[in-house]
């Protein structure tokens, strides 16, 4: 039995190998045959087209040649460099039986990153669209493009626009020719070393800008008015400076960038490339930048793609300079001020600096006149001014009034016994038929029944006092810089644009911006002279639906948080204030309401020229041209 196994054991085995070597010998026989079938083949077939010579720029065929030339910069070193290119190539075409000069390409002071603005390069694509051109001369790969996409792209183009006749680019320095297959992988190569070249120029600039603004040496270039010097000084230019002088002049004098640019365009007055023809945004830019006035912002703006030249406003992204007395400025500091601002105020100002006025004395006493769109005001400016009229004594007693409202001090106890109590604001007393202010965040808005009162008058006059937290409205006249057109062809005009009036009320009051507030006017007539009087500590809250209401716990009456920071002591102080503005408004008369304010500096702005003066200045400008 044993022995019957072992020999079926010996059998089986030798099964397996039998059919190894069959499949063997069979894959072997195969191999003999394709062998054979080969080695008996002729070499001959009537049927074969041998392809073309792979393409070479030194090939016999007849070509129409295009030459593309690019400088960076308008340097006189790269103008001759343009023109040593063209020179050259002039003489290469026509040394060449085969070539014939299609068209030169030239971009001068153009960047190679990008495509825009590069004008003569896209001129030369869509001739190539058109088959004008067999083959495009180069220096080298850099002059072609330094942004890598741009550059394989357009090479792409070139080749595949028209398929029946590619155009191909040679690029000298490198002896690439990108119809030849086999120069795609040096053609990536040198793409790539051009775009990164570019890259390092780029970073080598920005270390460049930063090691010259640490030590001082600010980059200054020339601009209307001024040539600059090697070593980074500028000078005026005496005619250019009239023409600079007259636009800040002009405008702070109330003519806007539209009439300055008319007057400009008739006396023919050039522009720093010579143009003679003006409009608004040219005298904008004019007055917008810091070196008229003698300053200088070193790195204002940085470009955070040097592919696409996108450009910034450098808020500390990058280090920078301002050196606000670097050179003689053509127009003075306040000056430049005094434009700022009016370019910031609302378009109903009449135009031109708007005075400001403080009442001196009488009822009125302290009182802040200003056109509310001026935008030279905040809230330290009219209080300042309100507080500069009074004695020291009477200071003092402005002081106290004041740390009661920081709820640093009690009113002395004078009150004590009405603790837990407030006056009834007249607010609550409202209805259409009396007078009412709504002050928001960037306008006042008068109803109808407040031009009633004021009989309809066509220019009213705005007065403010923060301490007293008081507005008042009275008649003024057209002439007055500071005057409200009220009225114009008969229509009311119910809302005054007063961003940065409403905004020193809201900072002195203290109020969320969040919310309107809505004032009643009291009215108090004197002869024929009329006044309105709002006090602005007695305000319905107007909120919008979004804004909720947060329960007092101690009360059961929903309470509105409007303020910033509620002061402690606050019913002490609003009896007092209440006492002392009911005592002015029934000491009122008529000398008092008709009081005009002494004109007064603007400590915004500083000393600039009354209007009298901006006009015999701008007679002497003219008159210079």
């Amino acid at each position: 039995m044993g022995n019957t196994a072992i020999l079926n054991a010996s059998e089986e085995n030798n099964v397996v190998i039998t059919d190894w070597q069959e499949r063997h010998e069979a894959i072997e026989s195969e191999r003999e045959q394709i062998r054979n079938l080969v080695r008996g083949k002729e070499i001959h077939n009537e049927y074969f087209i041998p392809a073309k010579p792979k393409p070479n720029i030194r090939d016999t065929e007849p070509k129409n040649v295009a030459v593309y030339a690019r400088v960076s910069t308008l340097s006189t070193d790269q103008t001759s460099s343009i023109e040593n290119q063209t020179l050259y190539y002039e003489k290469k075409v026509s040394e060449n039986p085969n070539w014939t000069m299609s068209e030169i390409f030239s971009d001068t002071g153009k960047s190679g990153t990008s495509l825009r603005h590069r004008d003569a390069f896209n001129k030369m694509m869509l001739a190539a669209k058109d088959k004008k051109m067999d083959l495009i001369l180069c220096a080298s790969v850099s002059r072609f493009a330094r942004n890598m996409t741009d550059c394989l792209e357009q090479i792409s183009k070139l080749k595949t626009m028209n398929p029946s006749h590619p155009i191909g680019v040679y690029f000298e320095t490198e002896n690439i020719y990108t119809l030849d297959p086999d120069s795609e992988q040096s053609l990536h190569i040198h793409a790539m070393l051009a775009d990164w070249e570019s890259a390092n120029k780029s970073r080598r600039m920005i270390l460049s800008f930063n090691q010259r603004i640490l030590i001082g040496q600010y980059p200054v270039a020339d601009l209307l008015g001024y040539r600059h010097t090697r070593d980074g000084q500028l000078i005026i230019q005496p005619d250019e400076a009239i023409t600079v002088k007259y636009i800040f002049f002009a405008y702070i004098g109330g003519h806007s960038y539209d009439d300055i640019a008319a007057v400009l365009t008739e006396k023919r007055r050039p522009t720093l490339k010579g143009r003679i023809e003006w409009n608004g945004g040219m005298v904008k830019n004019i007055m917008s930048n810091e070196r008229r006035w003698g300053a200088l912002e070193a790195r204002k703006r940085i470009v955070v793609d040097y592919k696409r030249r996108v450009t910034v406003k450098n808020n500390n992204q990058r280090d920078s300079a301002y050196v606000p007395y670097h050179h003689e400025g053509i127009v003075t500091h306040e000056i430049a001020k005094a434009v700022k601002c009016i370019a910031d105020s609302s378009k109903q100002l009449k135009g031109g600096i708007s005075d400001i006025a403080v009442i001196e004395c009488g009822a009125l006493k302290g009182f802040v006149g200003v056109h509310p769109g001026w935008g030279g005001i905040n809230k330290d400016v009219l209080n300042n001014l309100c507080r500069s009229i009074y004695d020291n004594d009477e200071i003092k007693k402005i002081d106290e009034l004041f740390e009661i409202l920081a709820g640093n001090r009690s009113s002395g106890g004078k009150i004590t016994d009405m603790a837990g109590y407030r006056v009834a604001p007249g607010i609550y007393f409202l209805n259409k038929n009396m007078p009412a202010l709504t002050i928001t965040r960037n306008n006042l808005k008068f109803n109808k029944v407040c031009h009633e009162r004021l009989n309809n008058c066509e220019y009213i006059e705005i007065l403010y006092h923060p301490i007293l937290k008081m507005i008042v409205v009275r008649e003024a006249e057209p002439e007055m810089t500071n005057a409200v057109c009220w009225k114009t062809d008969g229509k009311i005009i119910n809302i005054i644009g007063a961003k940065y009036f409403t905004k020193a009320i809201y900072d002195n009051m203290q109020w969320i911006t969040d919310y309107r507030f809505k004032f009643r006017g009291i009215t108090k007539e004197r002869g024929t002279s009329v006044l309105l009087a709002f006090y602005l500590d007695e305000a319905q809250i107007l909120t919008d639906k979004t804004l909720k209401e947060t329960d007092d716990i101690y009360s059961a009456v929903r309470y509105i948080p409007y303020k910033v920071q509620e002061a402690e002591n606050t019913v002490d102080f609003e009896l007092e204030l209440h006492h002392k503005r009911d005592k002015i408004i029934s000491s009122l008369n008529e000398a008092d309401i008709l009081k005009k304010g002494k004109i007064v500096i603007n400590p915004m702005i500083g000393n600039v020229p009354n209007r009298d003066e901006i006009q015999a200045q701008l007679n002497e400008l003219i008159a210079a041209m």
